[in-house]
């Protein structure tokens, strides 16, 4: 027969589940709301087609294909002898997720901007013409003379060349820096620059992966983060490599909010290289941490066919379309 304190405790163990089954349902309430209140319109209710419980509710344009972003993640190969780019900016709707349209600022047209490389030592000629409305710049990160740092405004309809002899080899952002510089960023006005050392890097299938955040609904607070440009569409377009050959990933981070981002790759790990400045590795790892312009070069191999995930390790912006996946081939 049950005494007085079974009883107490029968009843205090009741209490207690009750009351954390209401926490619990509350704690769901709350996340719904939460990420029904993130998602803006045209991504909300839609799952990623064999993805699981690794799906998000950000699908990418359907009129983009699988080779859409090809020139903004395969890099040129290292040229020889000096480089000199014309980039125009220019004011312009651009679709950063299914039914999803960014009132962006572009170099050349695109988010990011196009792939720059030149090898060190050699002359880097840019020359930028603003064709909107307002003054921007191009500012480059790495060393080179001071009066090619890119601080001066390009008032609207004008433009400016850039004399530059980028020191020393590695990987580094360029972007405009007009204040506010989270605008600009968030409208689209960056990309990537690599800088190869003289004697080149041994060979290896190489990606550029660029992360940035998206105002959809023009708050100034990004609702919508992607690889590339496009929210959600290397979940659906996964990156292809040849399994058993090396592979050298040039990541960076342009997201303002939060301050701090990761990179993190599933079932394997890989070489890190901070801002790509040295030939030689200075940690092996499976995530590493970056932030805003922060950039590094990660090298591996995926040694059988197979897919893998990649993804910040920050759930606003890997459920809100930063989910990606690597897909290696025989």
């Amino acid at each position: 027969m049950p005494t007085r304190r079974d009883l107490l405790w029968g009843a205090a163990g009741a209490a207690s589940a009750l009351a954390a089954g209401a926490l619990l349902r509350g704690v769901r309430e709350m996340t719904d709301a939460y990420r029904a209140a993130r998602t803006p319109p045209g991504a909300r209710g839609a799952r990623l087609p064999g993805h699981a419980a690794y799906g998000h509710g950000v699908e990418p344009p359907d009129a983009l294909g699988p080779d859409a972003l090809d020139a903004v993640t395969l890099p040129p190969p290292p040229p020889r002898g000096p480089v000199a780019r014309t980039l125009t900016i220019t004011e312009r709707p651009v679709a950063v997720a299914a039914g999803v349209d960014l009132r962006a600022v572009t170099f050349d047209g695109r988010i990011p901007g196009p792939i720059l490389r030149v090898t060190e030592g050699e002359r880097l000629t840019l020359t930028v013409r603003n064709l909107t409305g307002v003054p921007h710049n191009l500012h480059t990160h790495g060393g080179h003379a001071a009066s090619e740092d890119g601080w001066e405004p390009i008032p609207a309809g004008a433009s400016r060349t850039y004399v530059l002899e980028p020191r020393p080899f590695g990987f580094y952002p360029y972007h405009c820096d007009l204040v506010p510089g989270a605008r600009h960023l968030a409208a689209g006005l960056y990309g990537a620059l690599i800088v190869d050392p003289p004697g080149g890097r041994p060979p290896a299938q190489e990606r550029v992966l660029l992360l940035g955040g998206f105002d959809a609904d023009g708050d100034g607070v990004p609702d919508l983060f992607g690889w590339n440009g496009v929210a959600g569409f290397h979940a659906r377009h996964p990156l292809r490599v040849r399994a058993g050959a090396p592979v050298r990933l040039y990541v960076a981070t342009f997201v303002a909010d939060p301050p701090v981002t990761t990179f993190h790759l599933h079932a394997r790990t890989f070489d890190v290289f901070p801002s790509g400045t040295r030939l030689a590795p200075d940690a092996h790892t499976d995530a590493v941490a970056l932030t805003i312009g922060e950039r590094a070069i990660v090298e591996t191999t995926f040694p059988a066919p197979g897919r893998h995930m990649f993804h910040p390790h920050q759930p606003a912006l890997a459920e809100h379309g930063a989910m990606g996946w690597i897909t290696a081939v025989p």
